[in-house]
């Protein structure tokens, strides 16, 4: 497994996360019923962390805590493998907040988590000025104070002006962001500037959420039986060294040991390089 540091976080985080969303939340990208799948989802946590991944990534929203819940009877046995991020949500108000982080707690069945975030979707500009100036801000900093969190993070589909405010605040740890083969405008600025700040980048939907395979299957089907998608997928976003973790949604043995896999062989990455006057992101000849 690959290992890369957290920003000042000081973390040494598996380049591949677990993501907590599909386990959790019923029909997720495909028929799914989470409730019947949780000793599945068990068992496929500890496969993870027995090789090697130690960053697993969850929210109250996913499932109506049930992927808490499923990650807190996974590692109430191992705590210390691992490091747990989850969410609390950006609508909140100061007791509220402090409320959330209580009941994540008690789903996680553990005393502190490692890095708690602002669950955002599509942040506006008025919703981000009163996270940090109305209350929110100030009650994850209490929950700090008392042990209940480590590290504060945010996260945004979208890197847009409200992600940026976040790196350059000094405010938070981490940011989690869309960062994929399609959706590539993260790389510039935002997690330049994440680096630069020393805010650890956490991405979201790496794989595309299957869209890069659905169109593969569409304009070349044959190619699927060459080519395994998903390792070119993760192998664009790892090729970023300003990434820390990539986190991929894993219900089962067999999707951990392919997205371990597909990492294991790093045949599709590249020396990373941006050119503002190309467009972003290049590819090697």
């Amino acid at each position: 497994m690959e290992y890369r540091r957290l920003g000042r976080t000081q973390f040494n985080v598996s380049c591949l996360g677990f993501g907590g969303a599909p386990m959790g939340i019923d029909n997720y990208l495909d028929a799914y019923d989470a409730e019947k799948n949780v000793d599945t989802v068990i068992a496929a946590l500890h496969a993870a962390m027995d090789n090697g991944v130690n960053y697993i990534d969850t929210a109250p929203g996913y499932g109506n805590g049930l992927s808490e819940r499923i990650i807190g009877q996974a590692m109430k046995d191992r705590r210390e493998q691992a490091y747990i991020a989850t969410k609390v949500p950006s609508h909140l108000g100061y007791d509220e907040v402090l409320r959330s982080v209580d009941d994540s707690l008690s789903r996680l069945q553990s005393d502190y988590i490692d890095v708690m975030q602002f669950h955002g979707g599509y942040l506006r500009e008025e919703e981000y000025k009163r996270l940090i100036n109305d209350g929110p801000l100030d009650a994850l900093k209490e929950c700090q104070k008392q042990g209940k969190i480590r590290f504060i993070g945010i996260t945004n589909e979208v890197p847009d002006q409200t992600l940026l405010w976040a790196v350059q605040s000094g405010q938070f740890d981490v940011v989690q962001v869309r960062y994929n083969l399609f959706y590539q405008g993260a790389a510039d600025p935002l997690i330049s500037e994440a680096s630069k700040h020393d805010v650890g980048v956490v991405v979201m939907r790496p794989l595309t959420s299957q869209s890069l395979y659905r169109f593969m299957k569409r304009i070349s089907p044959e190619s699927l039986d060459k080519i395994n998608v998903h390792q070119i997928a993760l192998d664009f976003v790892l090729s970023n060294p300003d990434v820390s973790v990539a986190i991929c949604g894993m219900r089962n043995e067999e999707e951990v040991r392919s997205n371990i896999g597909a990492i294991s062989k790093q045949e599709w990455r590249w020396e990373f390089k941006l050119d503002r006057g190309q467009g972003g992101v290049q590819f090697p000849n």
